[in-house]
């Protein structure tokens, strides 16, 4: 990681206001930094604006005061598809492959805007995953793979584009607990390849574990942001926000 101090952030989230609803927030003045080569972590207990935070970069809930900006250009409220083609990849919870689909259309259907880039990013993509492509793996059906494998997909899918930024919102959702470790392995080598990285989790603890930098949510501000290292050691975040979050 490059010192951050001499850099643009990738990500710069500042002082967010955003909600689904007329008149509601969710988000009341959130913000965020991310720096190239960075892994961010947002933690806090359910209803604290984590995923909309995450969907809030992503152009997919209306913004309605602060601003987000990717390597200094304003990209607030930008819709998806154009958030894609200027490096920014999300990975949503649910629904996040396309069932009816094999692996490699899954990747194909990644470097849609990008068809020239399909071999050379689906070896990468399988450098990291090797396991997706034993047998007759890439032929296979996404609607047909376990969970752990279907989040293999989606992660690679979204890597297709050659991201700046990978959005990933509760990676280990629904995993068992091998599958879980898995899941944030394949997360910190992803950003060791160089991509930086946000991810939303529930399981707080292993989340700080891995993370360069963390944010603790609350109420659709930040409450703490720290180190990893440095909010696991935190006896009130620890009080307050490990106890189930982490457990």
């Amino acid at each position: 990681m490059t010192d951050p101090q001499k850099d643009t952030p990738v990500v710069l989230v500042d002082d967010v206001h955003a909600g689904y609803l007329p008149g509601v927030n969710i988000l009341n003045g959130a913000t965020l930094t991310a720096y190239q080569g960075e892994l961010i972590g947002i933690i806090g207990p359910n209803g604290a604006g984590k995923s909309t935070l995450l969907k809030a970069i992503f152009g997919q809930v209306q913004v309605r005061g602060g601003s987000i900006m990717l390597e200094g250009e304003d990209i607030t409220g930008l819709k998806a598809e154009k958030l894609v083609g200027k490096g920014v990849g999300f990975i949503p919870q649910t629904n996040n492959v396309f069932p009816s689909l094999t692996i490699e259309e899954n990747f194909q259907m990644g470097a849609f805007q990008k068809p020239a880039l399909f071999r050379e990013r689906a070896d990468f993509v399988m450098s990291i995953f090797p396991d997706l492509a034993k047998g007759a793996g890439l032929k296979k059906r996404a609607g047909g793979l376990s969970g752990g494998e279907r989040q293999m997909v989606a992660m690679g899918r979204a890597l297709m584009m050659d991201p700046k930024v990978l959005l990933l919102d509760e990676p280990s959702a629904g995993l068992s607990p091998v599958r879980q470790d898995e899941a944030f392995l394949r997360v910190s080598e992803i950003n060791k390849a160089g991509v930086t990285c946000i991810m939303v989790e529930q399981n707080a603890r292993r989340c700080l574990q891995i993370c360069d930098r963390g944010y603790v949510l609350d109420q659709g501000r930040d409450a703490h942001t720290a180190t990893g290292r440095e909010l696991l050691n935190d006896p009130k975040v620890a009080e307050l926000y490990l106890g189930t979050l982490g457990a």
